[in-house]
């Protein structure tokens, strides 16, 4: 097989990347959105949990208290009112800070907000066994599957260190209360649980270099691919041909219908040909409305004389208007001079009086 025919050889284009990034297929690890989201509810924990304690406490407080004032009896409907209200007050700060980590994580991850329709639209293809069952032996559900073994490992190995270190610790728990017992265990949890999440975020980080790589792997053209979208983003270089030939020749239609209304034609004489409209209302000075070389110069000509417009040779001036103004622009105040004594000729000539 050639190469152009099948082997993905080119490094994906930026509109094919663009694409792929409107479908939602991006360079993206989940390790690191659950590395973030482990760690933001750390750290929650330890801001609002003192907090969290004190309001425990208080409704316990308030459950005793209100059941010694009336004899040991409940209300129950206004007992559960306060257990909603003090569980809202715990859960929703830390669940919505989760979830801002989340998605503050996976929209970084994305270049920025999106919504793709696409992936909301279920696929029932997944649902296939056979496929399924495929999937399950490609080399990149293997990798997963090693990645997952690794991070397991890498997490029982944070917590055996952590604690090995503290051994001396536990066996003093037996002198302690049960106080400083809750104490050092919370110490050393949250000290084991920080460690363990700044290690997956440091794998998630060398995940995301994994994934990356394998996206631009996976997103890589043939020379054929590349060729076919220049071609669609571009278009085919023979239309743009035709395109741009039909352009050019409307352009020289329109200056030829310009040219009976000219006031003066500047000629070299054979190669080049400018033909220019003076009218003060419309313009400070003489405008091109008509120029060419060779062929299309012969044409101003001739229509000119068809139409008893003046042909004036001035070989510098005509070869300078050509190269210096394009058509329906006004002549540069360098001209002013040499075409004024041209137009001053043609008054004469005609035995009018020179406009403004």
């Amino acid at each position: 097989m050639s190469e152009d025919a099948g082997e993905k050889t080119e490094e994906a284009t930026g509109h094919k990347l663009n694409q792929a990034r409107l479908k939602g297929q991006v360079p993206k690890s989940q390790e690191i959105t659950a590395a973030v989201v482990l760690l933001a509810a750390g750290f929650l924990l330890v801001i609002l949990g003192p907090i969290g304690w004190d309001r425990v406490v208080g409704v316990y407080r308030h459950i005793f208290t209100m059941a010694a004032a009336n004899g040991h009896e409940v209300d129950f409907l206004e007992l559960s009112r306060l257990l909603f209200k003090e569980s809202l007050i715990l859960i929703l700060p830390l669940a919505l800070g989760v979830l801002a980590a989340g998605v503050a994580v996976n929209i970084y991850q994305l270049g920025g907000f999106m919504v793709v329709s696409s992936s909301l639209v279920p696929k029932l293809d997944k649902l296939n066994f056979i496929s399924g069952f495929g999937r399950m032996f490609k080399i990149r559900t293997v990798v997963d599957c090693i990645k997952s073994i690794f991070k397991m490992t890498v997490i029982f190995l944070m917590g055996y260190l952590v604690i090995r270190d503290h051994l001396e610790e536990f066996v003093l728990m037996v002198d302690m209360n049960a106080a400083a017992i809750g104490q050092l265990v919370l110490s050393i949890s949250v000290e084991i649980f920080f460690k363990t999440c700044l290690l997956l975020l440091i794998l998630a980080v060398m995940d995301y270099g994994y994934q990356r790589w394998q996206f631009m792997q996976d997103m890589k053209m043939t020379k054929q691919e590349v060729k076919d979208e220049y071609k669609q983003i571009e278009g085919d270089p023979l239309i743009k041909s035709k395109i741009r030939q039909a352009q050019k020749e409307a352009s020289k239609k329109r200056q030829l219908n310009e040219v009976p209304n000219a006031d003066v034609v500047i000629t070299n004489p054979t190669h080049f040909a400018v033909a220019l409209v003076y009218d003060q209302s419309q313009a400070p000075a003489p405008v091109v409305v008509a120029k060419g070389q060779d062929l299309m110069a012969q044409r101003i000509k001739d229509i000119a004389r068809e139409a008893k417009v003046p042909v004036v040779e001035n070989k510098p001036l005509a070869q300078a208007l050509y190269r210096a103004v394009e058509v329906g622009q006004v002549i540069p105040a360098e001209f002013y001079k040499a075409v004024a004594e041209v137009l001053s000729y043609i008054y004469r000539v005609k035995g009018r009086k020179k406009r403004g």
